[in-house]
């Protein structure tokens, strides 16, 4: 029973960035200073014979030294039971009343509050997406999170980025994504994806084994450092392994043999609603979409959309990524639920269709 306590008072510590010394101490501290005033309210209720809130005023009165007139019958075990209240306050009090403010004042007890309100944010959170790690990769996911509207949560260790994340008005939660306590702080029971963007390969497949553990139906995208890594975080359960400098040095390469064409993906992918977007409808199976033709759907006609490809899983397929891709599907091609439509048209055009969808 002592070892149950003391694991969920050393994790509890963690979470709140407070060491499990500073919490006792504060608890023992505000406990002494109930246990005086309950002595000191009975003490008063029985040698002056006041009634229970008058007991409790002259309590306090005594205990604050404000020097107010006394209640009741003040007769020589009155006056003794007040110079040993006093005495237990000055002794006792005086320690628990500074151990309790050197605890709130201090910058610990500050982390701590805001480390709380994040805890309980998470709570009520649903369908989520926790991004582990701020650094240069997590910062641009958590831009492109943003905006796109999509909740998400930030896990990060390092204090100083955790405070400017609340500046900027980022939810985040202070701690390592490797822990299973700071998973499931950010939510990761209700949470629907999880990024992992750390600096180190073996961060992110604890992490990843951690979170599929914890959540065995949530879609877990991570970043991949070195290329041999890459079948362990696989295993390790994730569902998208990006290498960011794979992909940054076929950009560049891009940019040189193909210029416009680098250019037009820059612009459609993250243009940031200036121009031309891509994105994606999924084909449910109570949607409008389900068992018509493209050609009937017709959605450059109504909205301005270009469907400009179609993923289609496989029988058995399971993964809510991975499919077949056919490409500027005809007219013809008749939509199944499950199926993925890429489309690419202005934000505006397709804000409309997907407020439509939803109508």
């Amino acid at each position: 029973m002592a070892a149950d306590e003391f694991s969920s008072m050393k994790k509890l510590s963690i979470l709140l960035g407070l060491r499990p010394k500073d919490i006792r101490r504060a608890i023992l501290a505000l406990v002494l200073i109930l246990l005086i005033i309950m002595v000191g309210t009975i003490g008063y209720h029985i040698t002056a014979n006041l009634d229970w809130l008058s007991a409790l005023y002259m309590t306090v009165i005594t205990i604050s030294t404000v020097g107010y007139g006394e209640l009741g019958e003040v007769g020589r075990h009155t006056r003794v039971f007040t110079i040993l209240l006093i005495f237990a306050t000055m002794i006792w009090g005086a320690w628990a009343i500074e151990s309790l403010l050197s605890t709130i004042l201090s910058e610990e007890f500050r982390e701590a509050v805001f480390q709380l309100r994040a805890l309980r944010k998470a709570r009520r959170m649903e369908n989520h997406t926790i991004l582990c790690g701020f650094g240069r990769i997590g910062e641009a996911a958590a831009s492109e999170l943003k905006r796109n509207h999509e909740p998400f949560i930030v896990i990060e260790r390092d204090p100083e980025v955790v405070e400017h994340l609340r500046e900027l008005g980022y939810h985040v939660i202070h701690g390592d994504a490797t822990e299973d306590a700071s998973l499931l702080a950010a939510g990761i029971k209700q949470a629907s994806k999880l990024i992992t963007t750390l600096d180190e390969d073996n961060a992110n497949i604890v992490t990843a084994l951690s979170a599929r553990e914890l959540n065995p139906d949530i879609w877990i995208a991570s970043r991949l450092v070195r290329e041999e890594a890459y079948h362990k975080l696989r295993r390790a359960g994730a569902n998208e392994i990006v290498s960011p400098y794979d992909y940054g040095g076929r950009r560049l390469a891009l940019t040189l043999l193909r210029p416009h064409v680098a250019e037009f993906l820059s612009q459609v992918v993250f243009d940031e609603g200036r121009g031309a977007e891509m994105d994606e409808i999924r084909v449910e199976t109570d949607s409008e979409l389900a068992g018509k033709t493209l050609g009937e759907v017709n959605l450059r006609q109504k909205f301005g959309i270009t469907v400009i490809a179609l993923c289609r899983k496989e029988n058995g397929q399971q993964d809510q990524v991975t499919g077949a891709f056919q490409l500027n599907p005809g007219a013809e091609t008749v939509l199944k639920p499950g199926d993925v439509l890429i489309i690419v048209g202005t934000a505006e055009q397709l804000r409309h269709l997907h407020e439509a969808l939803r109508a």
